[in-house]
């Protein structure tokens, strides 16, 4: 890979991705209430996986492995904010359950850091003991991958059965 290229594909390029996802998801949103905690739902895991794709550039990354986990890490506390920004517009109950909607957005970000600095915590470990990080993360998003496709798959089935409401 290119020198200038691997520099621009970095964790920024991985947080603009995730946020154009959400701002899909969000778009698609119909409204209703099964919308809207679906929506909550992905929530809980869209900032974990955005904090773990944001590591995946030390794959590929050229020059001081600081200097790009300083760029992971603030990438990743602008990338969680905007994205649980855009989730948590899109949810709408038109009720007073919209009130329950700042406290996820006070979770989402919270578990959202706290995922970020403790994947940087052990990168910062990793990386002044001069162990080899990369199996560490390759098999972190292996693991996150099947659980990712495990629970899509749970919440796929049931779905199955839920009528609206009479």
């Amino acid at each position: 890979m290119n020198r200038t290229v691997s520099y621009f594909a970095g964790p920024e390029l991985v947080w603009v991705l995730m946020l154009a996802f959400t701002a899909l998801l969000a778009a698609r949103n119909p409204g209703t209430d099964a919308g809207n905690e679906q929506l909550l739902s992905f929530g809980w895991f869209l900032p974990l996986l955005g904090v773990c794709l944001s590591f995946v550039p030390l794959f590929w990354a050229p020059g001081s492995p600081w200097w790009w986990l300083l760029r992971i890490v603030l990438g990743g506390c602008v990338g969680i904010v905007i994205l649980v920004t855009i989730l948590c517009e899109a949810v709408d109950y038109h009720d007073s359950r919209n009130s329950g909607v700042g406290t996820g957005y006070i979770v989402f970000i919270s578990l959202g850091y706290l995922a970020l600095f403790a994947s940087a915590a052990v990168a910062i470990l990793f990386f002044l003991t001069k162990w080899n990080f990369l199996p560490v993360l390759k098999w972190g998003l292996i693991v996150l991958g099947c659980l990712t496709a495990f629970f899509s798959l749970i919440f796929w089935i049931a779905s199955f059965g839920k009528n609206a409401a009479s």
